[in-house]
């Protein structure tokens, strides 16, 4: 059989003490992991709000730079389209230039035969009067 011994008032101050101080140590650690979970959380916010304006600020970059890309085909565009245009007006000058000196060429010729014909033809009439 067992004694059933009963503790003394010392020995109920140890248990009493050492309780308190195991509660006094879980209540610190209770502390200190919801303090570490406020952290957390924090720096979780700080980060997603970090990685937002990186995303934000990158996406504007790269915005401006093809808006930039652009402002700059179109620019290079207008001064195609310009240079074209001078082109084909030079082409368009140097067709009518030609065609003129062509008709103008063509119609002496045909000024010029029609010359010759009266020439001759004056002529075998002066001779055929001589």
């Amino acid at each position: 059989m067992q004694d059933n011994r009963c503790a003394t008032a010392e020995e109920v101050a140890l248990l009493r003490e050492r309780v308190a101080r195991v509660e006094g140590g879980h209540d610190h650690l209770r502390d200190g992991l919801d303090t570490l979970s406020r952290q957390f959380s924090d720096l979780r916010r700080d980060l997603t709000q970090a990685v937002a304006e990186n995303a934000a600020r990158t996406r504007h970059e790269i915005m401006s730079r093809v808006d930039e890309m652009g402002r700059d085909a179109q620019s290079r565009d207008a001064e195609v389209s310009d240079r074209l245009a001078r082109i084909e007006g030079g082409i368009r000058l140097a067709n009518w230039a030609t065609l003129a000196c062509i008709a103008l060429a063509t119609g002496l010729l045909g000024w010029a035969q029609i010359g010759d014909a009266v020439w001759k033809v004056l002529l075998s009439l002066a001779g055929m009067s001589s």
